[in-house]
């Protein structure tokens, strides 16, 4: 009663920050080497009682969270009040605040500080357990159980809901819309002897193309207002914008490669594309500020999201497990990864927590999934640092290089993907003529504007 009453009262910051168990468990420790020092005591019937202590705190605990669905704050007043007797003081906290994360490790450290406590003991003497030899499989059994919390931990991340506090960032596509006060949409420094008037091409695409369109047809569709440009230039996803190209809602798209599965549809719907390169982009990785870690090689990123790789420490980092963040089956960024990154190796299937219908999601799970600092995700320069601009991640170099615009043209930063202007071959002479003008002198002037990298 004594050991968890010290380990629950003097421990109870551990909830919170783990490092503020420790002096507990060395109290406790303490408390077992003078206990042990001043009776006369069997060790055996100890450990046993330390043993059975374990099973039952620990095994509680583990059922009342299995009842729950590793919910906390679902799990009633019940468990803190009778069944954590007599740790009741963090068992209330626990209760009151909802932080049961490190709930299960004040079991685990008071019965390997009481046997640390006993082990000093034993040492004082001259004596020693020899347990290796008389119970290796016990104490194999023990160390497994003590991994328990591990388990724990994995098992409610899937459970476990999105929490962000100042992590998140707002995306306002307001700033890019056109024929209309737009704060951040870049103009030609000069007219364009181009215009149309009239059988405006429809425009859709990926939300990270969004600037490069939406400028483009700011500079080149004349007659227009703002009501009226919102009918033919829309912004979506890149499944979405692919589905209205096939389908006859948009005659231009602009994205990444189309997946296979966006080409077997074109093919099956009897569409054929045309693809026309009209800049390039990286695609980055990104970590949460706080990593240590700035930069992977190509290999390390292939074995992460293989699951290889499964913790920071390995490569340079903390002692903490990689949550690696992917994106939904067809977008625009999933493509990029399987095909620029992966190049036939098999992405780890994500558990359902890591896949992410948005990039914006995705950067804010980055950022602090669970408050944490251990994620791992992907998407393009442009958006991640121009668009959806978070404080709470940074950018990782690949095999030394850094993502930069000069880095991108002269083909030194691994992960290039290029960027298309994609339309029906079937497509209307407005659409041709718009598309021929994105790769002439003034065209490429307004991408490199926008901030992707051009073809000149």
């Amino acid at each position: 009663m004594i050991a968890p009453l010290i380990v629950g009262s003097v421990g109870v910051f551990g909830l919170g920050w783990w490092w503020a168990m420790i002096p507990a468990l060395l109290l406790n420790g303490l408390n077992w080497y003078r206990y042990n020092k001043k009776y006369e005591v069997q060790i055996k019937l100890e450990i046993k009682a330390l043993l059975i202590a374990l099973g039952y705190y620990l095994g509680v605990f583990s059922v009342i969270l299995f009842m729950f669905n590793f919910d906390y704050l679902k799990i009633t007043d019940l468990y803190p009040l009778l069944l954590a007797m007599p740790y009741n003081l963090t068992s209330l906290f626990a209760g009151e605040l909802a932080l049961y994360n490190n709930f299960a490790w004040f079991f685990i450290g008071t019965f390997w500080s009481g046997i640390l406590g006993i082990g000093c003991y034993k040492l004082s003497l001259k004596e020693s357990f020899k347990l290796r030899k008389k119970y290796p499989m016990g104490l194999i059994v023990v160390l497994i159980i003590s991994l328990v919390p591990v388990y724990q931990r994995v098992i409610r991340s899937q459970y476990y809901v999105n929490t962000y506090t100042s992590n998140s960032s707002e995306l306002n596509l307001n700033q890019y819309r056109p024929f209309r006060e737009s704060k951040k949409l870049v103009h030609l420094n000069k007219k364009s002897n181009f215009k149309i008037t009239h059988h405006y091409p429809r425009l859709d695409g990926a939300t990270a193309a969004y600037p490069i369109y939406s400028a483009m047809a700011q500079t080149l569709y004349s007659g227009l207002n703002a009501k009226q440009a919102d009918k033919i230039i829309k912004v979506g996803t890149t499944p979405k914008a692919f589905n209205n190209l096939i389908n006859k809602k948009a005659d231009v798209i602009f994205m990444a490669a189309p997946s296979s599965d966006q080409i077997k549809l074109a093919n099956r719907k009897h569409v054929k594309l045309k693809l026309t390169k009209i800049g390039s982009e990286a695609f980055v990785f990104l970590v949460n500020q706080k990593n240590p870690v700035t930069n992977l090689s190509v290999k390390q990123v292939q074995a992460i999201y293989q699951r290889k790789i499964i913790s920071w420490w390995s490569i340079g980092g903390s002692p903490t497990l990689i949550q690696a963040f992917q994106r939904s089956k067809n977008s625009g960024s999933q493509t990029a990864m399987e095909n620029l990154v992966m190049q036939g190796k098999k992405l780890a299937t994500p558990m359902k927590y890591q896949e992410e219908d948005g990039m914006g999601g995705l950067i804010d799970d980055v950022a602090g999934y669970n408050n944490n600092t251990n994620a791992i995700g992907y998407s393009f320069r442009f958006y991640t640092t121009q668009m959806k601009q978070n404080r709470n991640v940074k950018l990782l170099k690949i095999n030394g290089y850094a993502p930069t615009t000069q880095n991108i043209r002269n083909g030194k930063y691994p992960f290039i993907a290029n960027v298309y202007a994609i339309s029906r071959r079937d497509q209307t002479k407005n659409s041709q003529r718009i598309v021929k003008w994105l790769t002439s002198k003034d065209g490429q002037m307004l991408i490199n504007k926008t901030g992707y990298v051009g073809l000149k």
